[in-house]
């Protein structure tokens, strides 16, 4: 019996000390200095919690991160070398996130405070309430579109997000946290960045304040209005753009900020971007997505087009990518970003030029890839094969949900993400065909064409790739022949 109660009562100690250790965290602002990092939740039913947080990240010029409750492995690997490398001793959370996550960070050698409330609202209006230096006049309203991150930064107004449905849609009332905000400060300008409904407009305009809506037709028409506006107001000043896609631009504000340049959400792939930064004399480009053809195994159809990269690059402006050259898919495309922008670096390393001498005679790598246990690409992503029988494998990225795949026979395989996507491999006339599919349409094709020196030839839509195997690596090269990817088979792993 006393073993027992001395069981109880260190399993009571370690509660209690969990406890403190976790309300030690406790924060109600988001309080900067240069060695700050901000690491925001962007999942579950924070979603859109982002672009609130992104105004603080963006005016204190300090770096941002975007998080689930668990930070995902391939940037929790990473980040202990980032903050020690960058002299990091802050780290403000906030959102959701796991007790252990907050601990972990905390054992890296930082302050870690977090901001945590039950809602979207009552976060965004608490850290307002207890921020000195932002502008005390001016709110901004939106769904969730970054947009309102870029122009809050500049003006230090409080971006309210209006999407609190676990969706980036707007609810179709004003939430309470927001209306006892206004009702308890003197706002004389309320901004709104998209479209919201009917009921919330109605409620901003019963105040005693300007109501100034800035819209559009698309993504990118509401981009260049906010950016025209900015412009106008002596905000902008350089020859530069980041162009993005809707998910990473909150954690690219900071940078844009910090630069002085226009910055473009273009989940619409409208080109009439092009035309707007052409006249405002823009020459550098930097794209914050990867395009379709830099993915290894696509599945949502969230890139930037390929069609408007060569209207760019036709237009005479200077492209560069913060994402590697090759990636896995658009989510480990996404963690690249995060990384790159961050530590302001690009692609792998390498001098390695393509060598057809050296080649053996493999199946394309995906396929090959089913013989054997476990890999390890250049992107630092593992992957575990496991063989259920001669024709069912089960594969698992560490960055990603699990594969399965099944071969029908030598000249038919099927692959699925378990998540509604689809790709179908046939074999004709020395090249496979891979058909993308989802709710049974085909959105995206690939070719892969077996050359007679071994080698394989990737024919994506916009883009070939040669594929070279020395009988554990595979490495790919673009068409300068200069390797960008490799995925390696760790033979001996058990």
């Amino acid at each position: 019996m006393k073993k027992v109660h001395k069981l109880l009562a260190l399993a009571l100690i370690i509660i209690v000390g969990i406890v403190i250790a976790v309300n030690s965290f406790y924060a109600d602002s988001i309080d900067c200095d240069e060695n700050t990092l901000i690491i925001s939740q962007c999942t579950g039913n924070m979603r859109g919690l982002e672009t609130g947080v992104s105004v603080y990240a963006g005016y204190n010029e300090v770096p941002m991160l975007l998080s689930d409750k668990k930070i995902p492995a391939q940037i929790a690997n990473w980040l202990p070398s980032y903050i020690s490398q960058n002299n990091i001793s802050k780290i403000i959370v906030v959102g959701d996130m796991d007790a252990d996550q907050l601990l972990k960070l905390r054992m890296m050698g930082t302050e870690v405070r977090q901001v945590q409330s039950d809602s979207i609202s009552s976060i965004l209006t608490k850290i307002a309430d207890n921020t000195k230096d932002k502008n005390n006049d001016t709110v901004i309203f939106t769904a969730s579109d970054p947009m309102a991150g870029f122009l809050g930064a500049h003006l230090k107004a409080p971006v309210f997000i209006t999407a609190n449905n676990s969706s980036y849609s707007s609810s179709e009332a004003l939430d309470e946290n927001y209306i006892k905000y206004l009702d308890e400060h003197e706002i004389n300008h309320i901004l709104v960045v998209g479209s919201l409904p009917e009921n919330i407009m109605n409620k901003l305009n019963e105040y005693n304040a300007t109501v100034e809506v800035i819209t559009g037709q698309s993504s990118a028409e509401v981009s260049i209005n906010v950016n025209e506006k900015l412009k106008n107001e002596g905000y902008i000043n350089e020859s530069k753009a980041y162009y993005g896609f809707y998910g990473e631009l909150p954690a690219v504000i900071p940078s844009v900020i910090r630069s002085g340049a226009y910055l473009m959400e273009d989940s619409s792939f409208d080109t009439r971007t092009i035309n707007y930064l052409k006249n405002n004399n823009v020459k550098e480009i930097y794209v914050t997505r990867n395009t379709e053809s830099d993915y290894i195994q696509m599945e949502e159809t969230d890139y930037i087009s390929s069609d408007v990269i060569n209207k760019f690059k036709e237009n005479g402006f200077n492209v560069s990518f913060l994402t590697k050259d090759r990636t896995l898919d658009e989510a480990t495309g996404l963690y690249d970003t995060k990384m790159i922008l961050l530590e302001s670096s690009n692609n792998i390393s390498s001098n390695d030029m393509l060598n057809t001498t050296e080649s053996q005679k493999t199946l394309p790598p995906l396929i090959e890839m089913l013989n054997n246990k476990k890999y390890v690409d250049s992107n630092n992503i593992t992957v575990e094969v496991t063989s259920h029988d001669n024709n069912t494998w089960t594969v698992k990225w560490s960055t990603i949900h699990p594969y399965t795949w099944i071969k029908y026979n030598d000249t038919t395989y099927y692959a699925t993400s378990n998540t509604g996507y689809e790709y179908y491999w046939t074999y004709n006339n020395n090249s496979w065909r891979v058909d993308y599919k989802h709710n049974n349409t085909t959105y995206y094709n690939v070719t892969w064409k077996e050359n007679d020196d071994n080698t394989w030839t990737e024919l994506q839509q916009d883009k070939n790739y040669t594929w070279s195997y020395d009988g554990s690596n595979w490495k790919c090269y673009s068409s300068d022949e200069k390797m960008v990817y490799n995925l390696s088979s760790l033979n001996n792993s058990t």
